[in-house]
């Protein structure tokens, strides 16, 4: 078994659950904040899941983002330069515009492929290696920017699936 089989299992799990939670979400579901205007809409956060995935394992795999390489930005409406989210204002929240669950799904499966290739071809040395340099302050090796960025992705999937159980008004939406 591979080093990265574990890891792939993970992530086709989320991949799952986020093609259920927003199959069939309309775009005023993808952008109700059901907790009121404090809270996050699930278009916004599906967003920042796959922005966090392609984002990170770009760095990983030494490549471009696909957001800027494959122009992922332009399908959004948004600068090159845009981040992940992390750190983004309410009104960066409420202002996002997710387009339709079809272009999230359509950017997931891209950025999914990406992480895919990049632990399909992970060494047990890897695992050891420094992170790259732009995540040492926070990662020192590269099993530890895995570990981050995995949790980051399960915590935020399921936040999608609880917020596709509010606006469908049935509570939680099953994984």
């Amino acid at each position: 078994m591979g080093v990265g089989t574990i890891s792939n299992a993970v992530y086709d799990r989320i991949g799952g659950v986020l093609e259920r939670a927003l199959t069939g979400l309309t775009y005023e579901q993808l952008t109700t904040q059901p907790a009121g205007r404090e809270s996050n809409p699930i278009g916004w956060i599906a967003w920042h899941l796959i922005r966090t995935q392609d984002h990170n394992y770009s760095i990983l795999a030494d490549k471009a983002s696909l957001w800027i390489e494959n122009e992922w930005h332009k399908q959004f409406n948004l600068p090159q330069d845009r981040g992940t989210g992390n750190g983004d204002s309410l009104d960066q929240v409420r202002s996002f515009d997710p387009i339709s669950s079809e272009l999230l799904l359509s950017y997931h499966k891209a950025a999914r492929e990406r992480s895919r290739e990049y632990l399909e071809n992970l060494s047990e040395e890897d695992l050891d290696r420094p992170s790259p340099e732009s995540m040492r302050e926070r990662d020192q090796v590269v099993k530890v920017t895995i570990a981050r960025v995995t949790g980051d992705l399960m915590q935020h999937i399921g936040q999608i699936a609880y917020i596709r159980g509010l606006v469908d008004e049935h509570g939680w939406y099953g994984a």
